[in-house]
Parts: C-alpha cells; structure tokens; sequence
C-alpha cells in the first residue's frame, strides 16, 4: 500500500466567503476525490432555513480537481464565520489563489465583500483572486456586478467578478481556472 502524506496538488485554490454562500457545495460540485468535510450541526446553521443548511465547517473541507492538462489542485473551503479564522490564517498562505464567494442577493452583500476583502488584504498572503457572486438570475446584465467590480479593484484592481452557481460544476471550474490565471498582484489595504 502507498502511504501518502500531505496531498499532490500542484496548486491550491482556498474558497472563501460568507456563512452559507456555498463553498462546501463548490468544493464538491468539482471534486475528483470524496471531499474531507469538517461539517458539523449548527444553531447558526438552522437559522437559514430557507436554504435547508443545517451544518458548517468549523475546520475546513478538501478536494481534489485536475485540470484539463493533468495538473492537480486542492481545493480548501475554510468556515465563513469570523470565530473559525484560525483557519484562514492557517491555509491563506499557502494558497495558489484564492476564489471570494459572495451573495448576489443579500442587501448587505457589498458590505460582506468589503470585510471579506479586507480580511484577506490583512493577512497579505493573497497575490491571485477571481470573486464569484451567486444567487443571480441566469440573464442578469452585466452591469450589476459593476458595485462589486469598483468595490473589489479597491484591493486587487487585476481581479476579475464572474457570476457563477456553485451547484454547477461547469460554473466552478471556470471560478477555479479564473483565480489561477488572475495576474499576480498584492492586495492593498
């Protein structure tokens, strides 16, 4: 039996964002291996019930994807809540890229990006970041992620803002391929 340590990913892409946006979902929508989940029941949870979500992470979730050319990225979601950030310190790092999931239908949307976005400019790990908002209708113009464009050009001006499900692993791929090739640029604070 082959013992491995550690993983074989020659890139790692960290998901971050919002409590319930859908990082675990994202993470296994694309991933080649079961997906090590740190879910657990929630009070928190609960209280969402229009989604159904009744779990969160409180460490991280870990996957796997392989690019079109063979190269393998882990795939770390880490918790949404600002009391698990042990985590982000932990993974943001040593992290390839970094994708911000953000809500697309909440009213204090912007003001989750702009702490998220200062969260990771704090911790001065983050060069390559694509932001990802969901929840949007499928023929939304393209001028509504204007807010969230202007908003995140505030830290990395090279980051693009997709739209994208992550139920559908098409739509994550994409996230995950955007993060990686975002030119290198250090966020500013």
């Amino acid at each position: 039996m082959k013992i491995v340590l550690g993983h074989h990913a020659k890139h790692q892409v960290v998901f971050v964002g919002p409590f319930g946006v859908g990082k675990t979902t994202a993470l296994r929508a694309v991933s080649d291996i079961p997906v090590a989940s740190m879910e657990t029941a929630s009070e928190e949870a609960r209280g969402l019930g229009d989604q159904g979500k009744t779990t969160t992470t409180v460490g991280f979730d870990y996957g796997e994807w392989q690019f079109p050319d063979g190269a393998r990225v882990g795939l770390f979601g880490v918790p949404g809540q600002e009391r698990f950030n042990a985590m982000w310190d932990a993974l943001l790092p040593q992290s390839s890229a970094v994708v911000l999931w953000l809500y697309g239908n909440r009213d204090n949307a912007l003001a989750e990006g702009h702490f998220w976005l200062d969260a990771l400019a704090a911790r001065k790990a983050v060069a390559r970041l694509a932001v990802a908002v969901t929840r949007l209708p499928a023929d939304i113009p393209d001028q509504q992620l204007d807010p969230y464009r202007r908003l995140t050009a505030r830290y990395h001006p090279l980051a693009p803002v997709i739209t994208a499900d992550p139920r559908e692993a098409g739509s994550v791929m994409q996230a995950i391929m955007v993060a990686l090739s975002t030119p290198y640029s250090p966020m500013q604070v």
